[in-house]
């Protein structure tokens, strides 16, 4: 069996403890960038990344799609999409993997799924933005279609500024009422979830005089004992949204823990690095489960 690998960067620890996953269980691995597709139509679909045929595939598994403008991403999840729909197993699917990437989408995934989550509000309302701020008192701005931890911003009431800089440049805002960590140090949890199984949670603790505890941002991954209540949540999130892997994001707060995000191509260092967990063969034999079933 012979799968592709859809990476950026084919030096990225992620997407090489998976195709080292699939190769010590027998499949071939190629890494595909998805900045190099080319989709043909006329006397047949023809859809091709790196030279490579994605339809003679027996599956691909998504670590990092890449992006470079709106337009750009929505025909990368088209040919994603026209890829499952042809056969090939395809993890996480297109409609998980968009589903967590629009925090919008997330939000009403979880919702429906009845798992907790912060007070959030998506609008294109400034009157309706700057109430909820006035209200919460401090209020987390995150860009819609963000990543690692970059463009959030702490609001508060009393400089109204940047809320109103963010909603005139996206034409959308995503809010999140900001909760207070019960921990002894600014930190989140990250859940990592693997085909129905929590593989391993580690905290993810925010860099001195920073309340951002994204790994990306200078956050130390440190083990987090895998309690019960965690595991429970994180399948939970992972359902609602829909993924096979992902990494769930969850906040201890007085009131309880609270999903944060669901990350549908997340990194598997941090988990490894406090661990030693190999999440990439997890990952490889949930993918080959799904392929060898669809064949």
């Amino acid at each position: 069996m012979r799968f592709g690998v859809v990476v950026t960067d084919p030096s990225d620890w992620t997407a090489g403890a998976i195709a080292t996953g699939l190769e010590r269980q027998g499949a071939d691995a190629v890494f595909l960038n998805f900045s190099q597709l080319a989709a043909s139509m006329g006397t047949g679909l023809a859809l091709n990344a790196d030279g490579t045929d994605l339809l003679d595939l027996d599956g691909l598994v998504v670590r990092d799609l890449g992006r470079r403008g709106s337009s750009d991403v929505a025909f990368r999840f088209e040919v994603l999409s026209a890829v499952e729909a042809s056969g090939v197993a395809v993890v996480n699917p297109p409609s998980a993997i968009l589903r967590a990437a629009n925090k919008f989408a997330t939000s009403l995934a979880l919702q429906g799924g009845g798992v907790p989550q912060p007070e959030t509000l998506a609008a294109t309302s400034l009157p309706a933005a700057e109430g909820f701020v006035t209200r919460h008192r401090r209020a987390v701005y995150k860009p819609l279609f963000g990543y690692k931890g970059r463009g959030l911003l702490l609001l508060s009431p009393d400089d109204p500024a940047p809320l109103r800089d963010a909603l005139a440049k996206e034409g959308v805002v995503y809010l999140q009422e900001f909760l207070e960590s019960t921990a002894p140090r600014p930190r989140d949890i990250r859940a990592f979830v693997v085909d129905g199984k929590v593989a391993g949670a580690i905290y993810r603790v925010a860099p001195p005089g920073s309340w951002i505890s994204n790994l990306a941002r200078g956050g130390a991954p440190e083990r987090c004992p895998l309690t019960p209540e965690i595991e429970a949540l994180a399948l939970r999130a992972a359902a609602a949204v829909g993924t096979i892997y992902s990494g769930v994001d969850l906040l201890e707060s007085p009131g309880g823990l609270a999903v944060l995000e669901v990350n549908g191509t997340p990194s598997g260092w941090g988990v490894h690095q406090a661990w030693g967990i190999d999440v990439g063969e997890m990952i490889a034999s949930a993918v080959l489960r799904i392929a060898e079933g669809s064949i």
